[in-house]
């Protein structure tokens, strides 16, 4: 590990000892870090300094204050050099560059296997905890076709389920896979993929988390650990999910990235996969039938292609489309009604508000007096209808 470097060291100490801080998240490290350079002079600040950013109140400013456990810091830098976990920061080469794009990057990330697996281009494939057997067959289905068709890497969150099935199938196919952990890396949960771990890391892939080695699974690890899973992906790819859940956390963090999102339609008589139509009925993502469907929208995609595609997955039997043209996320509706249904109204507000300049989705939701859930569902029109562009961070212009 090279956290020796006099010149990383001490950076990566005060985040190590800022992270176990109770209250303390990325969001709010990342501020303090943004506030006080060297970050390890927080640690010297008054509480008026402190207090003076975002976020940070009386009391976790009297932690970072009162804080001693530098034994502990060193302690848990010493394990995870003896272990073989590398630790990267943002400004690694090695860092995941998509990750440094979303609005919250993690500012820590541990792992075990190859670095270079981090910076493949990558598909994210999630789902059900509990998938039908077509959802089963969709997953295998898809990620062998992905892996055959392009030299994409299979990100996901080593759960049970459609994660453990997409990870095990890109192995089977000599494929890299990339696990993301609620856990420690050390600490593989669930347990009975400590195996499947190690195959991956063994098969050129990694395991990777924000939290330190030998940080427990705690329930509220996994809602945030997902927006690293679809954040290091170009796209997610979601096999079979009910309409709540990790999933649609997942697809959620996926939008508020700019990143594309595909789901695979499912039987109506099966409420496992009930969340998938109810999704693409929202406009939440591109319906797909094959690995097809997802390629061609890859943005800026530029890995191999195997040839031809099999027949019944070639969409218009065509060789594997060219890459790197910008993706459309959503199907466009286009003509007069489209246009009626999204100018209309608050549309036609929303589109004055946006003419000219970026506005993110709270400030257009003071500015016109509405709730911004109610403002998402017209801005989506105004999208479809090919007249706003939405960016990261739930950020709107006009088209």
């Amino acid at each position: 590990m090279e956290t020796e470097r006099p010149d990383r060291l001490p950076h990566i100490r005060a985040l190590l000892a800022l992270s176990m801080i109770p209250s303390l998240g990325a969001a709010k490290i990342g501020r303090l870090a943004r506030a006080f350079s060297p970050l390890s002079s927080v640690f010297s600040m008054d509480r008026k300094a402190l207090t003076s950013v975002p976020g940070i109140g009386g009391s976790i400013a009297g932690a970072i204050r009162a804080f001693r456990q530098w034994g502990r810091v060193d302690a848990v830098l010493e394990q995870a050099e003896q272990q073989g976990i590398e630790l990267l920061v943002p400004q690694d080469p090695d860092f995941p560059a998509l990750l440094r794009e979303i609005p919250d990057p993690p500012l820590m990330l541990w792992v075990r296997g190859a670095l270079e697996a981090l910076n493949r281009p990558g598909l994210a494939v999630v789902g059900t905890r509990n998938p039908s057997t077509s959802g089963r067959e969709a997953t295998v289905r898809f990620t062998r076709e992905l892996l055959e068709a392009g030299d994409l890497a299979i990100i996901s969150g080593l759960a049970r389920g459609v994660d453990t099935l997409a990870h095990r199938t890109a192995l089977e196919q000599q494929g890299c896979t990339v696990a993301v952990l609620g856990s420690g890396v050390n600490r593989i949960y669930p347990a009975d993929n400590t195996r499947l771990a190690h195959k991956i890391i063994e098969g050129g892939g990694a395991v990777v988390s924000e939290y330190p080695p030998g940080s427990k699974p705690d329930a509220h690890h996994f809602p945030v650990r997902n927006r690293i899973v679809s954040g290091m992906a170009l796209g997610v790819l979601v096999t079979e999910t009910g309409p709540r859940g990790g999933s649609r956390i997942t697809i959620d963090k996926a939008l508020d990235q700019g990143r594309e999102v595909f789901i695979v339609p499912h039987d109506i008589r099966r409420p496992s996969g009930y969340g998938c139509n109810v999704f693409i009925q929202r406009g939440w993502g591109k319906l797909v039938t094959c690995a097809a469907d997802i390629l061609e929208e890859l943005p800026g995609y530029t890995g191999h292609t195997a040839g031809p595609l099999p027949d019944d997955a070639a969409g218009s039997g065509g060789n594997h489309p060219a890459f790197g043209s910008k993706s459309i996320m959503r199907t466009r509706i286009t003509g007069p009604e489209a246009w009626h249904r999204a100018a209309g109204g608050m549309g036609e507000r929303l589109c004055r508000e946006l003419d000219g300049r970026e506005r993110q989705i709270d400030e257009l939701a003071a500015a016109l007096n509405r709730p911004a859930p109610a403002l998402l569902s017209v801005l989506l029109e105004l999208e479809l209808a090919g007249l706003v562009a939405q960016k990261p961070g739930k950020k709107f212009t006009a088209a």
